[in-house]
C-alpha cells in the first residue's frame, strides 16, 4: 500500500510542475494612440479606396490578387452553352471527387448526375 501512495505522490508532483511552466505574462502598459480620430478615419477611407482594407477577422491574412480573365464574355457563354448541350455541366452545389482528385480512380458522368435529378 505504501508504494501506491508513493507513486501517486510522485505523479502529482510531476504534474504540478508542468502546469507552472505555462505562466502567461500580461502586458499592463496602457496604449496611447499617436493619431487623432480624424487621422484614423482618413486612413480607413484611403484603404477602402485602394481595396487594401482587410475584412473583419482577417487581420494578418495576405490577400492574393485575382488573375484577370483573358476570355471574352461571349466566348465563355458559348462554351457553357455547348457544354450544356453535351450534358457536361454539373448541377449547382454538387461536385465530383474524381475531377478534384483524378488519382482516386473514380469517374462519374455528369450526364448521370443530371438525369438522376
Amino acid at each position: 500500500m505504501n508504494t501506491r501512495h508513493l507513486i501517486a505522490a510522485a505523479l502529482v508532483a510531476l504534474s504540478t510542475t508542468a502546469a507552472l511552466a505555462d505562466d502567461p505574462t500580461i502586458d499592463t502598459t496602457p496604449f496611447v494612440s499617436t493619431l487623432s480620430r480624424s487621422d484614423v478615419k482618413a486612413e480607413v477611407r484611403q484603404a477602402l479606396k485602394n481595396h487594401t482594407l482587410a475584412a473583419a477577422g482577417e487581420v494578418g491574412v495576405e490577400r492574393q490578387a485575382v488573375p484577370a480573365s483573358t476570355l471574352a464574355r461571349s466566348t465563355v457563354k458559348a462554351d457553357v452553352l455547348a457544354a450544356r448541350s453535351r450534358g457536361e455541366l454539373q448541377p449547382a452545389g454538387e461536385f465530383d471527387l474524381a475531377t478534384l482528385h483524378p488519382s482516386a480512380g473514380r469517374t462519374v458522368s455528369f450526364t448521370t448526375l443530371a438525369r438522376a435529378r
